[in-house]
């Protein structure tokens, strides 16, 4: 069977040799064999995380010593920026993640072409896991060309402003910094909020939900103002978004900015899982009736919650989104889910009693358990 794709196949062998191509064609004096021989007898083992900065470890050995020549080199290999208009979401262009890598480490004392740099390479793809090491470094002059480039009439480069300050983005250093003071990026993302690009709001949204982690009530405070202040579908998708993990923890605050009373007025009745044990590989099969007990209309956000068992016996919660309606005065739904207990690389089961929870509101309103054979 054919190895299922990976990430890390973005950076293959046949995209090394198309790039050193390139980079030839811009420095003659680049040594493509000497590039290739640091990097291809090894990609097989590595990482996604291995193969950028092999590739960027690479660049520094075969490359100039003198940074500005080698960043000169390096932004006239670059392709054409991507469009103006979309979502970015292209995967022809994750060679330039080593190259940012290289920005990253051997730019610190070149801080402003080292910027130039990120803004450029992120018209092509995106700089956002190494101009936030720029960041934590010096944030004050970092936040210069940040709050320059929200006015910037790239909507990458204006995304990058949310995204590469977020406290949590995937693949990306943690910045402490922020996730501590979040200060230091709200005023950033007032002049984003009302951006005309979904791409650019969709970050607002989820910057905001990383920052919701460790300051809910502030999220939730800068969110309601967003909402008095503006109007229409735009700001109210990324209320939404922003406050999705708030919704799952069941915080009154967010619960009621997005009109949702904790708890909600309801009953559960025929709450039945199918199989009180079932084997890894298998599905979770549940069902239940939802039953209005409120007098007029009422807005609810049905989710689900597995209480896995770990390793000392004790059990993690994980809550998964199910539903989100309406019901009239009395008026019922029934509702019936599959959830896959299947091996994935971010969990580890463990055999024995686990509990299963409906959640209406943000508050567990029926608990059922199963068994977990391995």
């Amino acid at each position: 069977m054919a190895e299922s794709f990976q990430v890390r196949n973005y950076l293959n062998a046949e995209v090394i040799r198309t790039f050193g191509k390139r980079l030839k064609t811009v420095w003659s004096a680049f040594n493509v064999p000497e590039f290739e021989d640091l990097i291809l007898p090894f990609l097989p083992d590595w990482s996604f995380s291995d193969r950028v900065q092999g590739i960027s470890r690479a660049l520094e050995s075969v490359l100039p010593a003198d940074f500005p020549k080698a960043v000169e080199i390096l932004l006239k290999a670059l392709p054409e920026p991507m469009p103006l208009s979309g979502d970015g979401s292209g995967t022809a262009h994750f060679i330039i993640a080593p190259q940012t890598a290289f920005i990253s480490r051997c730019g610190q004392d070149h801080f402003d072409l080292s910027m130039y740099a990120f803004k450029e390479m992120t018209r092509r793809f995106s700089s956002e896991w190494d101009i936030r090491l720029f960041f934590e470094r010096d944030p004050a002059r970092t936040r210069a060309y940040l709050f320059e480039w929200t006015r910037d009439p790239d909507q990458h480069v204006r995304r990058l402003v949310s995204e590469g300050t977020r406290p949590y983005v995937p693949w990306g250093k943690k910045l402490t910094l922020v996730e501590e003071n979040p200060d230091l990026t709200l005023d950033l993302l007032e002049c984003l909020k009302n951006d005309p690009e979904e791409y650019v709001r969709r970050s607002v949204a989820n910057h905001l939900n990383d920052l919701s982690k460790k300051h809910p009530d502030r999220v939730v405070n800068v969110l309601a103002r967003w909402t008095n202040e503006l109007d229409g579908p735009e700001i109210k998708k990324l209320v939404k978004h922003a406050l999705r993990s708030l919704i799952k923890s069941g915080h009154r605050g967010a619960l009621r900015l997005l009109g949702f009373q904790p708890g909600g007025q309801v009953e559960i009745r025929k709450f039945v899982v199918k199989e009180k044990a079932i084997h890894l590989g298998s599905n979770l099969e549940f069902s239940f009736e939802l039953i209005s007990t409120s007098k007029k209309s009422q807005s609810l956000v049905v989710d689900y919650v597995v209480y896995f068992r770990k390793a000392n016996g004790t059990n993690n919660p994980k809550v998964f989104k199910l539903k989100t309606l309406t019901l009239g005065a009395g008026e019922s739904c029934l509702i019936q889910k599959k959830h896959p207990i299947r091996p994935i690389t971010t969990r580890v089961y463990y055999p024995g009693e686990h509990q299963l929870a409906i959640q209406v509101n943000g508050v567990v309103i029926a608990t059922q358990s199963f068994t977990l054979k391995m």
